[in-house]
């Protein structure tokens, strides 16, 4: 009886998907303008915070300050990041100079591009602790990712995963893969915070607790 219990398993689990849900179509609403598709992300990890934190969700007016808030840092690191992925593509699939010059604009592009993809995930996590400073995020991300390479690399082999699973989830897995597919975001988002404050922890053995949101602008 203890499954069915209150605070049984069965119901904490229903629960937690049902948050993990609710949040994933409300950041993929919030995603459609495409331009504050970088601050509906903040939006989905700060409302993965608060629920670990124990505290209530963001409702529909302090979501729409969290965003007009939010959007200016959020497209800052958003530009950062495409920049970045931009000069990796450029280095990799352009033309080669050739000999060692070539060799090395490689070598280059491709270490750039293995780092990229370490810091990406933990930069969106880092910018509300940074005050919305895209450069200071890019930085945090980057030592983190350094000292716990083995967080980091399990939060880019998450994204990815998740990623590729939304076409497998989406055609080839019946009745239980739309389940999956509506959480999917939030709980990628989730895993991603949670390594990442694993990863600041570690690194500051001092820090106490989980790193928070911070507050929503008053209106």
């Amino acid at each position: 009886m203890t499954l069915f219990a209150a605070d049984g398993a069965l119901l904490r689990g229903w629960s937690r998907w049902w948050f993990w849900a609710w949040t994933s179509c409300c950041w993929l609403l919030l995603s459609l303008p495409l331009i504050t598709a970088p601050a509906a992300c903040q939006w989905l990890i700060v409302q993965q915070r608060r629920l670990a934190a124990g505290e209530a969700a963001l409702g529909p007016g302090e979501t729409l300050r969290f965003l007009l808030s939010r959007l200016p840092a959020a497209l800052r690191l958003a530009g950062c990041h495409l920049a970045v992925a931009g000069l990796v593509l450029v280095g990799l699939l352009g033309p080669s100079p050739g000999g060692a010059y070539g060799w090395l604009v490689l070598t280059t592009s491709v270490v750039a591009g293995a780092t990229w993809l370490l810091v990406a995930p933990w930069s969106a996590v880092m910018l509300e602790r940074t005050g919305g400073r895209a450069v200071a995020a890019l930085r945090i991300a980057y030592l983190l990712a350094l000292s716990r390479i083995e967080l980091a690399l399990t939060s880019t082999a998450t994204v990815v995963a998740a990623t590729v699973a939304v076409p497998f989830l989406a055609t080839k897995v019946p009745y239980l893969g739309p389940l999956l597919l509506v959480a999917l975001p939030a709980a990628t988002a989730t895993i991603v915070t949670t390594l990442c404050d694993r990863a600041a922890k570690a690194r500051d053995p001092h820090a106490t607790g989980r790193i928070v949101s911070g507050s929503v602008p008053a209106a």
